[in-house]
């Protein structure tokens, strides 16, 4: 029976991990005895395999409690007294899930367990008394031969250290901030009483100092900021592994190597492989077929590892590895394993070869045939389409098939574009694999309605204020029978009247040439008001002051539409071809010539939901309309364009962009010198003020149209 150690530290226990009993196994007896010059010895008898305990270090008063799982006790006695320099009694108790020990201590110390045959020995040393090795281990060395540090694929610190012999006691403990590592009785040697400073590493581990404490070496690492540690033996060497903690964001993807297995402590001194693997299988309760040939020993030592990296960590060192199928592993060496996939990749390219050939037709509902067909046909030398036939002749891999080609090397594929259907020629597997791409690729796209929203506003605000006013000369001495007054068109002509028939005198309306400043309001519509005075000479003085106060407010609000498949292209335009004269001059003969300009309102998308229900949009929205004419007759056009690409959640509106244009103006025409005097300036000039707002906004509003509604409509 190979013998198990497992050394315990005052500042925690851990037992080591025994095969799992049986239903139904109990406590016979327990026996304490002390071994003069060692400690004590209390041996707990089972009638069977005695099952994996828990252990527990509790101080003030200083016990240490086992837990055997799905174990009971027949013993009368409730506690049996010890007496001995190490411990005082054990209390025993037990319930439907399990047995427990409580060892009432002296004082804290180092503890050892082994099992023999159907008893769990549990060794309390003596304080003056080192941890016991087998008697096999005796014979090797002890001690450390190199301390190396290196960082692991997944930026982790590894802190490595050699053993003269796998039976070196080592003791791992967690301070604080530090991990401390002592090996029992073994000093370091001196060329290795250094400190490795290993921060630049990018690694939790800041240094790793190495020294002699009281007869047993003392090696100290140090971390920076917070971390997780796993230590572990493999024969020989020593690995204490500092990572980050794991991040809990749940869209971070995960590592490759990412173990999520429930942790297990190892402590085994030369135990068989065979061995190992077998209480892994009773941890997990999965089926492990080891081959016959795994063999040999292992010296393991791993502190809270989960049990598929414990695993990892056993194949590698003994050059093993493993294949799973369900709840199944399979282990073995690595050159049988794959010397064992080769055979098979052959039985299966051979059952391949000699397998019947089949003719399936399949009618596509929604993909076309001739796409469907390429994917097919990858790694063909030829994929022909419409009623032809794509023949084998590519590369083959190792089980017989066409590289990159869903065909073997003897089948066919033909199409019928008509019916769009699929001619295949092939052997069962093979017309099934196609049969489950077919399923599916040959689906109803989804479809996406893209609403934009293209507002246009306008603001506009004209002030304009001008006079005219001019002197007469009236011609006459006096008339008494003239009215004057009115405005533009209601200043009289002051010259003779006319005598009708009837005897009545008529004056013409007309505006007399006499201005001498016109910086009046020339826009049609203008207010204007004007005054005659007249004199008892012959003169006469005109004056009119003309005014205009306009403003305009405007809204054009446009809204192209259009539905499409996803990742489908789409466009929808609405506008008109304005038509323009260009003139174009060729040996000396002028020709004028009639072409168009497209001034449209267009919207062009390209939509992708993404599998969590967004829309992912290319988006070019134009917005042209006629501005004018250039001097060679060519139209020139107002343009408004955005091009973008936007992810936007189903029905939500985004505003993609807007354009915001102001035209602010102040227009003086005066007289120069008179227009600049106060007061009477006003006279001599003529004042316009026009403020323009023109503003552009763009919103988009994408839509998945439900599946059903597409399909009524």
């Amino acid at each position: 029976m190979n013998r198990m150690f497992r050394q315990f530290s005052m500042g925690a226990v851990a037992m080591a991990v025994m095969q799992a009993a049986s239903a139904g196994v109990a406590v016979t007896n327990v026996v304490p005895m002390q071994i003069p010059g060692q400690g004590t010895e209390i041996r707990v008898m089972f009638n069977g395999l005695p099952p994996q305990p828990q252990a527990y270090q509790l101080e003030q008063p200083s016990r240490l409690v086992l837990d055997f799982d799905k174990a009971q006790q027949n013993l009368k006695q409730s506690s049996i007294p010890v007496a001995t320099s190490e411990a005082n009694s054990v209390d025993i108790s037990s319930d439907a899930q399990r047995a427990r020990l409580t060892v009432n201590l002296a004082d804290a110390g180092a503890f050892t367990t082994r099992v023999e045959g159907n008893t769990f020995i549990l060794k309390i040393n003596a304080a003056n008394a080192s941890a016991p090795t087998p008697v096999a281990a005796q014979k090797q060395a002890q001690g450390i031969s190199d301390i190396g540090f290196k960082r692991g694929s997944a930026g982790e610190g590894l802190v490595v250290i050699d053993l003269l012999g796998s039976n070196t006691p080592v003791d791992v403990q967690q301070q604080g901030s530090k991990i401390v590592v002592r090996t029992l009785g073994n000093k370091v040697p001196t060329h290795l009483a250094r400190r490795l400073n290993v921060n630049d590493f990018a690694t939790p581990v800041a240094t790793v100092d190495a020294q002699n404490d009281h007869g047993s070496g003392l090696i100290t690492i140090s971390s920076s900021g917070s971390y997780e540690y796993m230590a572990y033996q493999t024969d020989n060497r020593l690995t204490i592994s500092l990572k980050r903690p794991e991040d809990k964001n749940p869209t971070r993807a995960k590592a490759a190597n990412h173990y999520t297995g429930k942790k297990i402590s190892l402590d085994f001194q030369d135990i068989e492989v065979r061995r190992v693997l077998q209480l892994l299988a009773d941890f997990t309760d999965i089926n492990m077929v080891a081959a016959d040939s795994v063999q040999g020993n292992i010296t393991l030592r791993l502190k809270d590892v989960p049990w598929d990296q414990a695993l990892d960590i056993v194949l590698k060192t003994k050059n093993l590895d493993k294949r799973r199928n369900g709840n199944v592993i399979w282990i073995a060496p690595v050159a049988e394993l794959i010397k064992a996939e080769e055979e098979e990749a052959k039985a299966i390219a051979q059952s391949v070869k000699l397998a019947p050939l089949q003719t399936e037709y399949i009618q596509l509902s929604y993909a076309k045939v001739v796409d469907i067909e390429k994917l097919i046909t990858q790694g063909k030398n030829s994929g022909n389409s419409g009623n032809s036939t794509a023949n084998a002749g590519a590369g083959v891999d190792s089980l017989g098939d066409s590289v990159g080609s869903l065909l073997s090397p003897r089948g066919t594929v033909s199409v019928d574009p008509r019916t769009n259907t699929l001619i295949i020629n092939d052997t069962t597997q093979k017309i099934d694999q196609i049969r489950k791409m077919i399923d599916l690729l040959d689906v109803a796209v989804k479809q996406v309605m893209v609403e934009a929203r293209i507002v246009r506003a306008t603001t506009d605000f004209t002030k304009e204020m001008g006079v005219k006013w001019g002197i007469l000369s009236q011609g006459i001495a006096k008339n008494n029978d003239l009215l004057v007054g009115g405005s533009d068109t209601t200043l009289w002509d002051l010259k003779t009247p006319s005598i009708g028939t009837n005897g009545q005198a008529t004056y013409s309306i007309q505006r007399p040439d006499n201005l001498n400043v016109d910086l009046g309001v020339t826009t049609q519509g203008a207010s204007r008001i004007a005054f005659g005075l007249i004199s008892l000479s012959d003169f006469m003085l005109d004056l009119e002051l003309s005014a205009l106060q306009a403003d305009g407010y405007g809204e054009v609000i446009s809204t192209p539409k259009v539905l499409t498949g996803d990742k489908q292209q789409a466009r929808v335009a609405s506008g008109q071809e304005i038509p323009y004269q260009a003139t174009s001059t060729a040996g000396g003969t002028a020709t004028a010539t009639t072409s168009f300009k497209d001034a449209l309102l267009s919207l062009d998308v390209t939509p992708s939901i993404t599998p969590d229900g967004k829309v992912q949009m290319k988006l070019i929205i134009k917005s042209d309309s006629q501005a004018g004419y250039a001097q060679n007759g060519e139209i020139i056009l107002n343009k408004n364009e955005i091009n973008t690409d936007v992810l936007v959640n189903n029905g939500e509106t985004v505003v993609l962009g807007g354009i915001f244009e102001q035209t602010t103006a102040n227009k003086q025409t005066k007289v120069p010198f008179l227009g600049d005097l106060p007061y009477l300036g006003r006279l001599f000039r003529k004042d316009v003020k026009s403020d323009n707002k023109s503003e552009l906004l763009i919103f988009v509003t994408p839509r998945i149209v439900n599946d059903s509604v597409s399909r009524n409509h």
